[in-house]
């Protein structure tokens, strides 16, 4: 006769109803839409905040290389750069064409070292295009800094302050302003560290105006050749805010650059 103990042996297990009990093989469909749900709303979250840090580092990546161009800068100026000076040798040790010292730092004209005759300026890996930018640049050996030799124009992201290129003068009674071969910069902005130098520019703007990029000024001062606005082109690419690096080396962000108490009036020399 079989014992309790064989009996518990030689049945199978049984669930509530009588029937084994069988293994699940995957979600239901319930669970699955649930899965899903999470899914999309961990990824509405984490979407905006991943393309924050992204605009965060590109400022960043911005601000670090327009101070380096300022740095750069600086030493064009006070003629301690050891690619020279270009076109400006001319002028003396104490004065300098501004579009000399933009050559330099496009690496462009009397500045080219690379062995073709045209290259391109990557967004993120050179000091004067900013990676929050449009894209990249072509630029062209052989020529200065213009249109022809760095296109498109649409893609130019940083400006020289064009106060610096272009002085305002007053003209038989009229506001104009002097000719880039007659505006040198004297050797002594080195001795004003809060004058604008460098900026974010809206390339695309500036074609529109069917202008030059490559220079900008605010209207700061109410009776000369820029108080119209029509050169002043800043671009607010850095949470609606403009990166300006000066002569003294450091990077200011402001929502209106122009508005500051910043040293705008400072302009070049124009005449010989």
């Amino acid at each position: 006769m079989p014992t309790v103990r064989d009996i518990a042996n030689t049945q199978p297990p049984f669930g509530r109803r009588g029937y084994a009990p069988t293994a699940r093989s995957g979600f239901t469909l319930i669970e699955t839409i649930v899965v899903a749900g999470i899914a999309s709303i961990l990824m509405a979250i984490l979407l905006p905040v991943l393309g924050s840090a992204r605009s965060s580092a590109k400022s960043l990546v911005c601000s670090s290389n327009m101070r380096s161009a300022a740095i750069q800068f600086a030493e064009f100026a006070s003629g301690e750069s050891r690619d020279g000076r270009g076109d400006s040798e001319r002028l003396g040790k104490y004065r300098f064409f501004i579009n000399d010292a933009q050559d330099q730092l496009y690496g462009l004209d009397e500045f080219w070292n690379l062995p073709g005759a045209t290259a391109e300026i990557k967004s993120g890996e050179e000091l004067m295009l900013c990676p929050a930018g449009k894209g990249n640049l072509t630029k062209q050996r052989g020529l200065p800094c213009g249109s022809e030799a760095l296109s498109p124009s649409e893609n130019v992201t940083i400006a020289f302050n064009m106060r610096l290129y272009r002085a305002p003068v007053s003209f038989r009674g009229r506001n104009v302003l002097a000719p880039a071969a007659t505006t040198s910069v004297h050797r002594g902005i080195v001795n004003r560290p809060y004058v604008p130098v460098l900026m974010d520019v809206d390339g695309e703007e500036a074609v529109r105006r069917s202008l030059d990029p490559f220079y900008t000024a605010p209207p700061v001062e109410q009776d000369d050749a820029y108080a119209d606005g029509r050169h002043w082109m800043p671009a607010s690419r850095h949470g609606n805010q403009t990166n300006v690096a000066f002569m003294g080396g450091h990077v200011l962000r402001s929502a209106n650059p122009a508005d500051e108490h910043w040293d705008w009036s400072y302009q070049a020399e124009a005449g010989r």
